[in-house]
């Protein structure tokens, strides 16, 4: 499977976005779906190079929960704690996978 980098100019906010999807176990068509969001545009908000917008982010808010200032500025302690918990897990172990790359995908 091949793991797409995320680089765009919103970097931050799509791998917390990753990280909550990864969190919930799905595929970026069904977490799109289940939000009530066009698929294309949960797809451009993951890869860092749109801003998800406000209408966007409070769907997330309203189905999943997530916060948003997690979404915006990453402030974790804002989440449920079972899920904050395991979403820094899930961000640490990214964080060691991105500076473990050799660059091949």
């Amino acid at each position: 499977m091949t793991r797409r980098v995320i680089s765009g100019r919103y970097a931050d906010s799509a791998t917390r976005l990753r990280a909550v999807r990864k969190y919930f176990g799905m595929n970026q068509k069904d977490f799109a779906a289940n939000a009530d969001i066009q698929y294309k545009s949960y797809n451009q908000w993951e890869s860092g190079d749109f801003r998800v917008s406000i209408p966007g982010a409070i769907k997330l808010r309203e189905r999943y929960g997530i916060s948003m200032d997690f979404i915006y500025i990453g402030n974790i302690d804002a989440l449920p704690t079972k899920m904050a918990n395991e979403l820094m897990s899930i961000l640490r172990d990214n964080a060691s996978n991105k500076s473990n790359d050799n660059g091949d995908v």
